[in-house]
């Protein structure tokens, strides 16, 4: 992951962080994506719970990123480390989503 120094470019990524978070809060919040199985059920409570954290991570980075105008070293780091989070949750809940496709008949030969 790059070195992020510029101000701007990182409360760019952090805002891009949050929309995504917020988009996955919602659709894990959908009826489309109701448990039927206990593995669904502790699946989506484990998603709730790092959206959640990443939701509080993401406005404690923005509140610090907007009362600045230097960008120190371990905040970048700290940037990084939330886009890479925020990553692997969108990896997470794609692979949770998958689990309610249903799966697709093979057409019959005429």
């Amino acid at each position: 992951m790059e070195n992020i120094k510029d101000k701007s470019t990182c409360l760019g990524k952090v805002e891009r962080c949050k929309n995504t978070i917020h988009h996955f809060k919602t659709r894990v919040e959908s009826y489309l994506y109701e448990p039927t199985t206990v593995a669904l059920f502790e699946t989506k409570a484990y998603l709730k719970s790092r959206i959640s954290k990443l939701s509080q991570a993401n406005k404690l980075l923005l509140e610090y990123l907007k009362s600045t105008n230097e960008i120190l070293p371990e905040q970048s780091k700290m940037v990084n480390y939330h886009i890479r989070e925020t990553s692997e949750l969108e990896f997470d809940f794609m692979e949770y989503t998958l689990k309610f496709r249903k799966p697709m008949q093979a057409k019959q030969s005429v």
